[in-house]
């Protein structure tokens, strides 16, 4: 995450909110310019979480199934001028010991934070 500063508007901290109670379940959130919709699964096999990714307005399916891990950018396989200008990961904030995101910790310690895109 070298390089990434997360997107600060007055003294709070931006993160996307994550209720594992509703999963599955969609939600649309406005970024920059766009709304998205995503759409956040949990695959019982794997014992994972997973993240859809389509524009609002047009129905348009950028990302299906994209695996929420730890530390790791959301949709960062994947990009064009369609996708969120944030960068979107799923980290801990809190200092606690925390390396993967598990039902109990995501939407809780674990939140989907909001980080300002370093363009060459």
């Amino acid at each position: 995450m070298e390089g990434l500063k997360l997107i600060d508007l007055g003294n709070e901290v931006n993160y996307i909110e994550i209720d594992t109670r509703k999963v599955p379940y969609n939600f649309s959130v406005k970024l920059q310019d766009k709304t998205y919709t995503f759409c956040i699964k949990y695959n019982e096999v794997g014992g994972f979480f997973t993240a859809d990714l389509s524009i609002t307005a047009t129905g348009e399916l950028l990302v299906y199934g994209d695996i929420v891990r730890y530390g790791r950018p959301l949709f960062n396989s994947v990009e064009d001028e369609r996708f969120p200008i944030p960068v979107i990961i799923p980290i801990c904030l809190t200092g606690d010991n925390i390396h993967e995101v598990t039902w109990e910790n995501f939407g809780k310690q674990v939140k989907l934070y909001l980080y300002e895109r370093v363009t060459a």
